[in-house]
Parts: C-alpha cells; structure tokens; sequence
C-alpha cells in the first residue's frame, strides 16, 4: 500500500516537474525571439561574434576539463540513491579540484591559447570561472530535476533564459567599449550564482565525505561518450570558432545571429520529439512497428512543413527584426534551417539506436560528421568567407543522418520507418530552399507558394493528423 501511494506520488510531482520546466522553457523561447532585435542594435556583430566564440569555445572546454562528470549527474544518482548529497560533493569537489588544474597548468601556455581560441586576457580567466560555473550550476540543476524541485527548476529555467538574457543586453548597454564582456557576464551570471549557491549548500551539510568509487564510476560512465559530446559541440559551435579565427569576430557575429534564427526551427522540432521518442519507446516494447510505420511519415511531414514556412518567412524577420549589418543572415539562415531539419530526421534513427543500446554508433556517427565539418570548414571559410560555413554544416549534418541510417539498417528489425518517405521529404526541403533563393525578393510569390501547400496538406491530411494526435494520447 504504502508503495502503491509513494510511486503515486512520486508520478504526480514528476509530471509536475515535466509540465513546469516547459512552461519556462516555452515563456524562454518567446523572450528569445523577442530579443533577438534588441540584441542586434546593442550590440555589433563584430562584439556579438566575440560574446559568441567565447560560449562556444566553453561548451567545448567544460566537457574536456571536467570530463563531462557534470552531464550525467541525473543517471549516475540512481546508483547512489542511499548517498545522494555525498554523490554531489564528490562531484563538485572532483569539478573544482579538475579546472583550477587545467588552469594552472594551462598558465605557460597562455599566450598561445589566447591567440587559439581569439581571447583577450579578461575572456581568457573568465573562461575557467564560466567553465566551472556552468559544471557546478548543471549538478545543482539535475539534482533539483532528481527530486522533483518543480518550482525552484522554473525559476532556474528562466533565470538562465529570460533574465540572463535581459541582463546580458543590460550590461553591455552600459560598457560601451566592451559590449562583448557585459554580454558574457549577463549570460554566465545564472550559472554562477546557482555553483555558488550550491557549494554554500554542501558546505553548510553536516557530514558529507569525498568517496573516490564515486569518481571513478562516473568516469566509467562518461569517458566512453565524450568523442560524441566533443563532435556534437564541433558540429554546433565549430563553425563560429573557425569563422572568427580565420575571418574575423564581426563576420562570425553575423553567422551567430543567422544560427540563432535558423535554429528556432530545431527548437520547435525537439519539442515534438521530446512527446514522440517516449512513445516509439513504447511501441517497440509492445512489438507495434506498424504504428510507428505510420505515424513516422506525418510526424516527419510536420518537420517539413515547418522547414519551408520558416524558409519562407525568414528574409521579412530578419528585415524586419534585424538592422543593416545583419542582412546577410538572409543567405545564411535557409541552409542553416535544413541542417536543423536533417538533425531532426536523424533523431528517428538515433531512438532506434538508443533503445537497443548501441551508444558506439551514434558516437562513431557524430565523430565523422564532426570531422567532416572540422575539414570543410578548414578549406573553405578561408577561400569563401562565412557563407561557407552554412553549406559544410548542411553537409555535414545531411552525413550525419545518412550514416545513422545505415548503422540501423544492422539492427535487422522490421521496417520501421519509411526510406522512400524520408528521401522524399528531404529532397523536398533541399529543393523548396534552392528555390527561396530564386524568390528571395518576390515576397508575395513566396506567400501564395507557402498558402498553396498549406492548404494542400490540411485538404490531404487533416484526418491523419486527428487519429495521430489521439493515438499519441492514448
């Protein structure tokens, strides 16, 4: 009995948990695309490309100083349920203890660094407290996700979204010569206050104790997928590294902001796979490929659909969000939301592969898109300028997908998804983007081509897209 209502209870606090951290991350999204054109006239694309290598090159380097122990927190408490809170501090203090080395042993390499990673000497020190800040705001974060802390990870959620964001414009409002540090400061101000909030926390905890087995079985754990978190930070974040290394900052603030718009397409997507990977789960536990057969094709027509509106729509939101200097982000962003689209379609494979756990072909996958990305980039940003860099990403992540494909094809389980389906739409989008190049400039033909197809697909697929959205409910 006493079980029946605990397991209750704990779904309850769980779906409220669930349905608290959308709301944020929903109300984060809207304030997202709200600031996009205030950022553009605070802050120069020159200093945006700054801010933006200096987040890129962290997300890089957190994951090879702390060896990622920060990123499977939330499993790696399930083991160490009896022991949570001295799971916790074993894990910030091996974080702590991880980045003031690689920071002082990092100290006769600095010149060389810097000149690597295009910081200054304030964003240089800055990378080790934003590192470790980030790690330690991740642990405190999951560990609230693990207890089912609803109303404090809804604050947190927004905090690193809405509120870091309007500090961070705040600040850079106000240091006029230095827009790019008020920006990093505003960003990473969230992460830091939750690290320190947290080590406050486990200092004033009685009778915590350092166990190295904690240690080493997380890194058991983590060592084995960081080529896969290392070559999906090179597929993301790469390409403004490598811009502003060969090209300059304010060419790569340009990118950043084409990337920020192109990848409100995936954001969306995730969302409708975050509802869709749980039930396939299910379905393949149940034996029902046929299910998955179906209702795949019109989830995937919906990633389209979404693809070729925001194609659509693009040149007028960045005419109408963005100033001047950011107008090139019209050439930009319809490669970049393919490249979304085609990481949207490789997610149906990687639940294939996550559910019969084989994580070494999605980490050989995302290995030889990355490197593919690494070398393209090499050739061509420098002979072609940033342009370049939207094309080897659509290539890359189009390599991504392919190979994903082909490993699930060695699970020699019964087809589960439509190949012809999935080529088609795919050669759909490629075709619908070379052809708003064509149309960048005639609005109202683009208009009538997005209301014909509009009304085409609800005429061919409004009851499918009834019985699917009951089904997924059932």
């Amino acid at each position: 009995m006493g079980t029946g209502i605990s397991k209750v209870k704990d779904n309850r606090l769980t779906i409220k948990t669930a349905l608290m951290n959308t709301i944020a991350n929903v109300i984060s999204l809207i304030v997202g695309m709200i600031m996009i054109p205030i950022i553009s006239r605070v802050i120069s694309p020159k200093e945006l490309g700054i801010a933006s290598t200096f987040l890129s090159n962290r997300n890089i380097f957190v994951i090879l100083a702390t060896l990622a122990v920060y990123a499977f927190v939330h499993k790696a408490m399930l083991e160490f349920e009896d022991k949570k809170e001295d799971y916790i501090f074993s894990i910030t203090i091996f974080c702590i203890f991880m980045v003031s080395a690689v920071f002082l042993i990092s100290i006769p390499f600095k010149a060389e660094l810097q000149h690597i990673l295009s910081l200054d000497g304030f964003l240089y020190y800055w990378l080790f407290i934003s590192t470790l800040g980030f790690a330690l705001y991740s642990i405190g974060n999951y560990y609230c996700i693990f207890h089912n802390k609803s109303l404090i990870i809804f604050f947190i959620v927004l905090c690193t979204g809405p509120v870091s964001q309007f500090l961070s414009v705040g600040l850079a409002y106000i240091m006029p010569g230095k827009k790019y540090i008020g920006r990093v400061l505003g960003l990473d101000t969230t992460y830091i206050v939750v690290a320190i909030i947290l080590v406050i926390w486990l200092v004033f905890t009685k009778h915590l104790h350092f166990r190295k087995i904690y240690i080493l079985k997380t890194l058991k754990f983590t060592i084995p997928v960081i080529p896969h978190l290392l070559s999906q930070m090179v597929l993301t974040q790469c390409d403004l590294i490598m811009i502003s290394y060969f090209i300059g900052s304010d060419k790569s603030g340009i990118y950043s902001m084409g990337h920020t718009v192109g990848f409100l397409a995936f954001t969306v997507m995730s969302q409708i796979m975050a509802a869709w990977s749980p039930w396939v789960y299910r379905r393949l536990e149940e034996k029902d490929i046929k299910s998955i057969y179906q209702n795949s094709k019109f989830m995937i027509l919906i990633g389209t659909y979404l693809t070729i509106g925001l194609m659509t729509i693009s040149p007028e939101l960045i005419k109408l969000f963005l100033t001047k200097e950011y107008l090139p982000c019209i050439y930009i962003v319809p490669p970049l939301v393919v490249s979304m689209y085609f990481q949207f379609v490789y997610l149906f494979f990687y639940d294939l592969e996550y559910y019969y756990k084989k994580p070494q072909w999605i980490a050989l996958a995302s290995a030889c898109a990355a490197i593919m990305n690494l070398v393209l980039n090499f050739i061509f940003i420098p002979r072609m300028g940033f342009l370049a860099a939207c094309y080897t990403t659509l290539g890359s992540y189009f390599v991504l997908l392919l190979i994903n494909y082909m490993f699930t094809r060695r699970l020699y389980v019964e087809k589960v998804y439509s190949l012809k389906n999935i080529c088609a739409n795919c050669a759909c989008v490629v075709l619908y983007m070379l052809l708003m190049f064509m149309l960048i400039d005639k609005m109202l033909l683009r208009y009538i081509l997005l209301l014909s197809i509009t009304v085409i697909l609800l005429k061919l697929e409004y009851k499918k897209m009834f019985n699917m959205v009951k089904e997924l409910r059932g």
